[in-house]
């Protein structure tokens, strides 16, 4: 079975790999922070554990050049590096078995989510190496809705399914059930091919690399890895200081702020998704990226301005609704963009480049958190990350989606 030549299978199997990621996500950077806090551990910590689940994604730049320029070409030019890393994820979630109390071996626990994110990095890069092979124009920003919905839904199952599993069987059968899930999908790789055609021979290294150094000389492709180096701290402040506000704070139990923030949560993250990755083709990527982040920031600031109603808990699941809309719409928007700003010659690479800024900005994000909670009530830290999203979001005003494809040509001749 050729995913080049079948529409149908190709999103399924890429859907498919996004849940892969999706799932030891939702378990690393929702479940494990709320039980942490849960714990009674401060924010310092917390944010130390989620940037865990980043760091090694500031880094997947690395990935995108070695995965383009090289290959096992008999078994295709990107399932050799999708399958090696879909394994590598299945056994360092695995090893975390052998750690009986997260919260008293955090520097263990630390080690296994790094290690178990470079692996998780390495299998997105490969997989968006086959999206951006495969897609065809007029599907890329649906794929792109459907690809992050996946992710999404894999989300849920290791963020509120994960916590339910822990609550009812414990953390040893969360493990060994995320073990087994990701095996299971570690056999579509395994037993499709990319395409009935013997895939190109890949360029050399320092030929990609030239060619990256090339397209970031022009204005906006540079100002787009400057937007997606920003526009993603705020979130990440966020995450990391509203775990303790819910559980430490405002009185909340871990696993129930766990059930909320990966259950309803990311549900409707997923249809921001979905909604997203419709109106980027009938609006335009870079206008919808706008106005999603310009409602987030908007939210922020009144949630600020209304801290009496923080106790009412009808109030703060409107927080819960509206915010993982614009944050799926907004995240869909930004990858579609990426893709128009990508150079077709070097397009995996650029557009790894602009993911791996991207989690930049949320490990920088999860890394202030402890610094500004030491300095700012939870009122003021919200306040600042509405203010520091509208700055972000200005940037787009400068960006001209399809200049390096006019300026530089195709680029594969």
């Amino acid at each position: 079975m050729s995913l080049a030549e079948r529409r149908r299978l190709r999103l399924f199997t890429l859907c498919a790999l996004y849940v892969a990621q999706g799932i030891p996500w939702g378990f690393t950077a929702l479940t494990i922070p709320a039980y942490l806090a849960g714990q009674g551990l401060p924010p310092a910590y917390v944010g130390g554990a989620l940037a865990m689940t980043t760091l090694p994604y500031a880094f997947k730049w690395i990935w995108g050049p070695i995965i383009d320029a090289f290959t096992i070409r008999r078994l295709g030019r990107r399932r050799p590096w999708i399958i090696f890393a879909q394994a590598g994820m299945a056994l360092t979630i695995g090893a975390m078995i052998s750690i009986p109390d997260l919260s008293g071996d955090l520097e263990m626990l630390a080690l296994l989510i790094f290690v178990h994110t470079v692996f998780n990095s390495m299998q997105d890069v490969a997989v968006d190496g086959l999206a951006v092979d495969l897609l065809r124009d007029d599907e890329r920003g649906r794929a792109n809705g459907m690809m992050y919905a996946s992710k999404y839904g894999g989300g849920i199952l290791g963020g509120a399914g994960m916590a339910t599993v822990i609550a009812h069987a414990g953390l040893r059968t969360a493990l060994i059930a995320q073990v087994v899930i990701l095996l299971a999908i570690m056999l579509v790789p395994l037993l499709v091919r990319e395409s009935d055609q013997p895939p190109p021979k890949p360029p050399k290294l320092v030929t990609v690399l030239r060619s990256l150094a090339q397209v970031f000389q022009l204005r906006s492709p540079a100002l787009g890895g400057l937007l997606m180096l920003t526009i993603g701290i705020a979130t990440g402040m966020l995450t990391a200081v509203s775990a303790v506000l819910f559980t430490q704070e405002l009185g909340w139990k871990y696993d129930e702020y766990a059930q909320i923030t990966g259950g309803p949560g990311l549900v409707l993250g997923l249809a921001g998704s979905l909604i997203g990755g419709f109106l980027a083709d009938k609006v335009g990527p870079r206008r919808l990226a706008a106005i999603a982040s310009l409602t987030m920031a908007a939210l922020w600031i009144a949630w600020a301005a209304t801290e009496p109603l923080w106790t009412d808990r009808s109030y703060v699941y409107l927080l819960f609704l509206v915010e993982p809309v614009c944050q799926g719409v907004m995240t869909v928007s930004l990858f579609a963009l990426c893709m128009a700003m990508s150079w077709p010659r070097i397009a995996a690479t650029q557009f790894t480049t602009y993911m791996a800024f991207s989690n930049v900005a949320s490990t920088i994000g999860f890394r202030i958190a402890g610094p500004i909670s030491e300095n700012l009530d939870f009122q003021a830290i919200y306040l600042v990350a509405g203010c520091m999203q509208i700055v972000a979001t200005l940037t787009l005003l400068f960006i001209d989606p399809h200049q390096a494809r006019r300026t530089l040509g195709d680029g594969l001749h």
